[in-house]
């Protein structure tokens, strides 16, 4: 059952979001979270189908809902008839018939404008959608070869959200259907690993070989201290959707999220000291949703969502304070080498960068226009951004430049991670697992 159709705010004008089986399905991209769907809808991307699905949908978002809604159509605003007036025929003052000539030029010159603002449609809409789905470049970025990427296999054909190393062999990536695949070399094989529950994934992290967290929909952190030989569910108190987890050492962690309640959206940050045995929740003084988060050590930390908020703390969460990003774009991702230097990405190709631990942001030319999904770093002055279509990008000078690496994917790359500076790993659609191997060397 079609829900909703994407509008021309997008380059998926057409694309439909269908509700079947007890998932949302987008067209030519497969199952994604309710929260998504009420994504694209606050971006002004949707035009619903019927009256009364976006809040039903915001009810799914929370979990209090059964699946199937009850339609209703779109309410047509009835209106009284109104009599089309009568040509009164008036003989006696000789009134002349409009021309047939002239009533042909104006159904040309009609379609003429109609078939002109068509192609313009097209121009603007479809052809950059064209031109960044080449394997792994954007136009407008410098292509280097300072790094060689090779597609692994997965196993899996499902969206993979979330990728994780506990050192240069041992790695794991979830995906949206609750999959969790693994790897004891490198990423050689992959095979999977039972998490015992079929919910969406967003995230995972580790923070050694053997203790990891993976999070997702309706408050889900699942934990494991060997290895992902066992994953278990850990009680947050919450069925908010969470995006984003970081894990500074076995026992400090935090996942970020967001929350719909009576149609507003919340962020929500929950922390931890124990590995996870408990789960406490933090005040951000935010109304936004909260998509990504990072810690350099278990004090200083950022998080990052909606209308370019950052948020950050220096007490381990004790407090946050927001930071003036100086943009008011969708930010996806946050990564941070230590409590000073560190980037955040975005929509449409945003990079920001600091070196002050976020006292002051600036915005750093990426060369791209896709929409950027993780950032990795490495070392100071040392990160990696993934984004749609393959997009790969690598600086080793604080970002002062940005190089395009030919990823040989067109995949929309969801998540990176590097064992050290010169080893590293993306995910992303259907199930692609791409590993790279940086040729540049520490100074």
């Amino acid at each position: 059952m079609v829900i909703a159709t994407f509008g021309p705010s997008t380059g998926w004008v057409g694309k439909t979001i269908a509700f079947e089986n007890g998932r949302f399905i987008l067209e030519g991209k497969g199952p994604i979270p309710a929260a998504d769907v009420l994504a694209y809808d606050r971006e002004g991307h949707l035009s619903w189908a019927y009256a009364g699905l976006r809040e039903w949908v915001e009810r799914v978002a929370t979990g209090g809902v059964v699946p199937e809604p009850v339609l209703a159509a779109v309410p047509v605003v009835a209106t009284a008839p109104v009599a089309r007036p009568v040509a009164v025929t008036q003989p006696a003052q000789g009134k002349k018939r409009f021309p047939v000539w002239a009533i042909v030029l104006i159904v040309v010159a009609v379609v003429a404008a109609v078939f002109a603002i068509l192609i313009l449609l097209f121009a603007v809409f479809l052809l950059p959608v064209r031109s960044t789905s080449t394997s792994g470049s954007d136009s407008g970025a410098t292509t280097s070869s300072s790094a060689t990427v090779s597609a692994q296999e997965s196993g899996s054909t499902e969206d993979l959200l979330g990728v994780a190393f506990g050192d240069g062999d041992h790695g794991w990536a979830v995906s949206a259907d609750g999959t969790i695949l693994a790897t004891a070399n490198g990423g050689a094989t992959w095979s999977k690993q039972s998490g015992g529950y079929s919910v969406y994934l967003e995230a995972v992290a580790f923070s050694d070989a053997t203790h990891g967290w993976a999070v997702g929909t309706l408050g889900t952190i699942l934990a494991t201290k060997n290895g992902g030989a066992a994953w278990s569910r850990q009680d947050t108190g919450t069925i908010a959707h969470l995006f984003g987890v970081a894990f500074s050492d076995a026992r400090h962690g935090w996942a970020v999220g967001m929350v719909v309640n009576n149609g507003q959206y919340h962020d929500i940050i929950l922390a931890t000291t124990d590995g996870g045995a408990t789960w406490s929740r933090q005040r951000s003084g935010r109304g936004e949703g909260l998509f990504a988060v990072a810690f350099s050590d278990a004090d200083h930390g950022w998080a990052v969502g909606w209308q370019g908020v950052i948020l950050a703390t220096s007490d381990g969460g004790a407090t946050w304070s927001a930071q003036d990003s100086g943009s008011t774009g969708f930010l996806a991702a946050v990564a941070f080498s230590d409590a000073t230097h560190g980037w955040a990405v975005g929509k449409a190709g945003i990079i920001l960068a600091t070196t002050d631990g976020g006292a002051t942001w600036s915005a750093q030319d990426s060369g791209s226009s896709v929409d950027l999904g993780a950032v990795a770093c490495t070392h100071a002055g040392y990160g990696w951004v993934v984004g749609k279509a393959g997009t790969i990008l690598a600086t080793s000078d604080g970002g002062a430049t940005w190089s395009a690496q030919s990823s040989g994917s067109s995949a929309d790359l969801r998540a990176v991670t590097f064992s050290d500076v010169a080893h590293g790993w993306a995910v992303g659609t259907d199930g692609a697992i791409l590993a790279i191997t940086s040729s540049d060397a520490l100074p």
